[in-house]
């Protein structure tokens, strides 16, 4: 078989370019095509951001427990105030929602 007319040959470049067309068809409009793609692309964004946000609060965690373990007095006596603890003398005032 010569090269040239392989080169030549209508039916084998009209074969190609059917071949080329369908696959391009099937990949813009199959079912994981890419509009699919588009979409995970979107959610892996999404996913990214999140979690960058709970690596930011996993630190604050972190600290805070640190903080506990040394015991940080200034820590210990939010969080007892944050249960409704007081010093003796103190008066607590607490409020509740206006809801209607």
């Amino acid at each position: 078989m010569n090269a040239n007319w392989l080169l030549k040959s209508s039916t084998v470049w009209g074969v190609l370019g059917a071949s080329g067309f369908l696959s391009l068809m099937a990949l813009l409009f199959s079912q994981g095509g890419l509009p699919e793609l588009r979409k995970r692309e979107g959610e892996l964004v999404a996913t990214r951001a999140r979690l960058v946000e709970l690596n930011r609060r996993n630190r604050e965690l972190l600290e805070e427990v640190q903080r506990l373990a040394a015991k940080d007095p200034e820590l210990m006596e939010a969080l007892a105030r944050r249960q409704g603890y007081a010093r003796p003398g103190e008066t607590v005032y607490t409020f509740g929602n206006r809801e209607k």
